[in-house]
């Protein structure tokens, strides 16, 4: 028993030896006709840019001997194809900018995820034929919509499954972080997030609980968050220039290349034209836009309602956790959050049962 205790011995000091040679990482890659091009690696997290790589002979590579203190998620960039890789210590990872999707690393998590991500394709491919056929052969919208909710979840459970599995290491925070963007219950993320390992490491993962953070403090009998823009002739303002003033104020976060919120644009109008006056205005508020095209469209869609130019300042959709367009919010004579989300019939319905009161 002696011996085989000091033969194991031996055996875990080598092993310990080896593991502490085995640090940095080697990624190789290919880039079909892309010579002369300069490729990029970044972290995922902080976004700094960590090495930069030219393309000769279609091929490229990246390597590392510093020891890391933890897992990452790198990023390779070339134009605007981007990959993501799971690094560690040790970590030697082939990729291909001609098919971003596959990313091998000799059984390691990159394989894993490859293999998650291509039975979530076969799952869309699947979702997308049936529903071409289902189209054709005359299902009601219900029935369609039935459909694509049911898909839909099924995808989703691809994800998660994969990510119950990997709570523990890297790749659980990884795919966390791919899914965070579609949480609405910030109790359901923020618990998730206590039970996946490296969920705080992820950027991701902290601006989705921002924002529902965000939602919540102007959710529906909140006061109204202030920020400033400038009026059509560049003068300074707030939105407490018109909010929180004694009347209803039906708020449109807009831009002009949005199409959804060009559509919204007439009802607006209809409303102002409507009701316009010391019970109701229309606010438009432009944002992640260009002032010149901004102008442009308020001229070519005559808008007849005040405007407020805020792309300047990302207070203005920050604050009220806006990720897309058109976000139209009515808000009440006292400034109070009456409802968010408002689109058309919905909105005119809203607005007319107000002006009754």
């Amino acid at each position: 028993m002696k011996r085989f205790f000091s033969f194991a011995t031996a055996i875990l000091a080598v092993t310990a030896i080896c593991n502490a040679q085995v640090a940095g990482y080697k990624i190789n890659g290919t880039a079909t006709g892309k010579d002369g091009s300069t490729i990029y690696l970044s972290n995922l997290n902080n976004r700094s840019v960590i090495d930069s790589a030219v393309v000769a002979n279609n091929s490229f590579s990246f390597s590392s001997q510093q020891q890391l203190s933890e897992p990452e998620v790198l990023r390779v960039s070339l134009g605007r194809t981007n990959v993501n890789i799971i690094i560690e210590n040790g970590t030697t990872a082939n990729v291909s900018l001609d098919a971003p999707t596959s990313v091998s690393d000799n059984g390691g998590y990159n394989d894993k995820l490859a293999a998650m991500l291509i039975k979530a394709n076969d799952k869309s491919m699947e979702m997308r034929q049936t529903y071409g056929v289902m189209v054709q052969s005359g299902a009601s919208q219900q029935e369609l919509e039935d459909f694509v909710s049911k898909k839909q979840n099924e995808l989703l459970g691809i994800y998660h499954q994969t990510l119950n599995e990997n709570k523990e290491n890297i790749m659980g925070g990884y795919i966390l972080a791919m899914l965070a963007p579609g949480y609405e219950n910030i109790d359901e993320l923020k618990t998730l997030c206590a039970e996946v390992k490296y969920a705080n490491k992820f950027e991701l993962i902290r601006e989705q609980i921002k924002v529902l953070e965000n939602i919540s403090k102007t959710s529906e009998g909140r006061m109204f968050s202030d920020f400033s823009g400038t009026n059509i002739d560049g003068t300074a303002a707030k939105l407490s220039d018109y909010v929180g003033k004694g009347k209803y104020v039906l708020v449109d976060f807009w831009a002009s290349w949005c199409g959804p919120c060009r559509r919204e644009i007439p009802n607006l109008m209809e409303l102002q034209n409507k009701y316009g006056g010391d019970k109701f205005t229309v606010l438009g508020v432009n944002v992640w836009d260009k002032e010149p095209e901004f102008k442009k469209a308020l001229a070519s869609e005559n808008i007849n309602y005040p405007q407020l130019y805020a792309s300047h300042n990302t207070d203005a959709t920050t604050l009220y956790g806006i990720k897309g367009i058109p976000q139209i919010i009515l808000f009440a004579p006292d400034g109070t959050i009456v409802q968010r989300d408002l689109r058309g019939e919905e909105m005119k319905a809203l607005v007319a049962e107000k002006m009754a009161q």
